[in-house]
């Protein structure tokens, strides 16, 4: 019988997972993850994504400048390049 509100039990593994990474990542208690609104959610899994790939960006930048930028990584790629 299909559901006219509320959500299935396929739907858990959905706001479980955001739970859990509210809980996990940003230090909520599981209380006030699962009463936070779905819109608040969904901007705080939203907010941590972009803080996750602005790090990433970072990491990736500051390690091809120090590849480029030091003469021992440049010698250690010769010898075995």
């Amino acid at each position: 019988m299909p559901h006219f509100f509320g959500l299935t039990p396929n739907d858990k593994d959905l706001y479980l997972e955001q739970i859990f990474a509210l809980v996990y990542h940003l230090g909520f208690t599981y209380k006030d993850a699962y009463s936070c609104p779905v819109w608040q959610r969904f901007w705080f899994i939203g907010r941590l994504k972009k803080e996750f790939e602005e790090a990433k960006q970072q990491q990736s930048q500051a390690y091809s400048t120090s590849q480029r930028n030091t003469s021992g990584g440049r010698s250690f790629r010769k010898s075995f390049g």
